[in-house]
């Protein structure tokens, strides 16, 4: 099942899409445009134990139907499951991973495994 997460700042994803996990969190950030002005801003998402990238071309209609430039959460994940069960037991952390998914026009398919998520602030792009 896929749930539609809050709606994104952006209206339209349009360069610059930049992918970087640095320790334990990953961010997805990128320019997009808005009432016709150029916004920087993105997606932070917190306790990141896996994620993966599709290129544009290797994307298929379930990618991208519900997905394009919005973020959503595939609820009863497989991926998610298959984490969880790789969690050596006894784990002090206990993790919560759930799976989250947007699609980025001129780019491709991002999907995160994380606990959470939030939309980081947008800064006018002059």
């Amino acid at each position: 099942m896929i749930r539609a997460l809050s709606p994104p700042p952006p209206s339209s994803f349009t360069e610059s899409v930049l992918f970087t996990s640095p320790g334990g969190e990953a961010e997805l950030r990128c320019v997009y445009e808005r009432d016709e002005a150029l916004y920087a801003g993105g997606l932070r998402f917190d306790r990141v134990r896996a994620y993966r990238f599709l290129a544009e071309s290797h994307c298929t209609l379930w990618h991208v139907e519900d997905e394009y430039d919005t973020l959503v959460e595939i609820e009863q994940s497989s991926w998610a499951a298959e984490l969880l069960a790789a969690e050596p037991d006894g784990s002090r952390y206990g993790w919560q991973i759930r799976r989250f998914l947007i699609y980025v026009d001129d780019s491709g398919a991002y999907e995160v495994a994380a606990a959470g998520y939030e939309w980081l602030p947008e800064t006018a792009v002059a």
